[in-house]
């Protein structure tokens, strides 16, 4: 009982406070824009205004560096196509610097944009879909997700494509599991080949494709044509075959000029077989060759940082853990970014874009 009463007279004096003390209980918690709010609600009369005012004017400094990191994490979303991320982001900015008037501009630019592209992407799903031409819908989709991904409204569309999507590979999958099974080893090909058409780098797919060159290279080393089922050395359960799919797919991005997702694809054959070797060999053999870079990536990342730049820091970073895993200082550099991003994260969470278009 006593407890309830004290806690119902916390809530008691918390409604009572002024303007001025709710600021300064704002700012102790790190609520620096709650703070402004409060600060900037005395009015003129009030007894606790110059007080407020000096207040103000000791924040700005802080403001002004929490304004360039909203503002800064908005021109990263925007530049990487996530403009309802970017909208957010230059609106937190625009809290904190009403006046602003360039970036409300851009904000009213990107808004206008955002309806535009939204619309031509839901409305080249929404075809696509409904002829059943799943690789168009899924890429569709992808731009919807990137462009704003608070948006509810897409919600019963997103399952149903991700359940066609995934009813289809699957189909297609066992269907040349069953070709291959009757020596049809084209017609497996093909089956894979489609099931890859609607979900690129399937690693089912990709695994399967793979025992199927494999078995082409001893035919061509036999010098004989295998017409049936091949022996059973060459079988492999589901999560080798899966391995074998994120391995190739390492190696193609490699071969793309992408060294770091094909790190990320070995990464995944190892946690689905740690007993692919071909796999393990080639993650420490990117290891070794983007060794050198890994300084660089560090200093990169310090240098970003320094400009609040916490997104392109952060990535750095973890590439260089990427090539280094055991890397300290890297670690430590991303731990760090990793806590702001989660504060500005904790900021963004109060205003909402809403489920539709803004």
């Amino acid at each position: 009982m006593k407890r309830s009463l004290l806690v119902a007279a916390g809530l008691l004096l918390a409604a009572c406070a002024s303007p001025l003390e709710r600021g300064d209980r704002l700012y102790q918690q790190g609520d620096l824009r709650g703070a402004l709010h409060a600060w900037r609600a005395v009015p003129e009369h009030s007894d606790d205004h110059a007080t407020a005012q000096a207040r103000l004017s000791e924040l700005e400094l802080d403001v002004e560096k929490l304004a360039d990191r909203h503002q800064k994490r908005g021109a990263w979303f925007e530049d990487h196509g996530r403009l309802a991320e970017a909208i957010l982001s230059y609106r937190l900015a625009l809290e904190l610097r009403p006046d602003d008037r360039a970036t409300l501009e851009r904000v009213q630019r990107l808004s206008r944009s955002l309806v535009t592209r939204k619309r031509s992407h839901r409305e080249a799903f929404e075809r696509a879909f409904e002829k059943g031409d799943l690789a168009v819908a899924r890429r569709e989709m992808t731009a919807l997700r990137t462009l704003d991904p608070f948006d509810a409204s897409r919600a019963g569309s997103e399952r149903a494509l991700d359940e066609a999507v995934g009813d289809e590979v699957n189909r297609r999958l066992r269907e040349g599991r069953r070709q291959f099974a009757d020596g049809n080893v084209a017609g497996a090909e093909a089956s894979f080949r489609s099931a890859m058409a609607i979900e690129p780098g399937n690693e089912s797919a990709q695994g399967n494709l793979a025992y199927i060159n494999t078995i082409r290279d001893i035919e061509q080393e036999s010098g004989r044509t295998r017409t049936a089922v091949p022996p059973p050395a060459l079988g492999a359960g589901d999560k080798e075959i899966r391995a074998e799919g994120f391995y190739r797919n390492a190696v193609a991005a490699e071969r793309s000029g992408d060294p770091y997702k094909a790190l990320r694809y070995d990464l995944a054959a190892v946690n689905s077989d740690p007993d692919h070797r071909a796999a393990r060999e080639h993650m420490s053999m990117l290891r070794q060759r983007l060794a050198p870079r890994v300084d660089g990536l560090i200093e990169g990342g310090r240098i970003a940082f320094g400009r609040e730049d916490l997104h392109g820091a952060l990535e750095r970073w973890r590439l260089a853990l990427l090539i280094d895993p055991d890397n300290e200082r890297a670690r430590d550099w991303s731990q760090r970014a990793e806590h702001l991003l989660a504060n500005l994260e904790r900021l963004r969470a109060e205003p909402e874009l809403g489920s539709g278009d803004p």
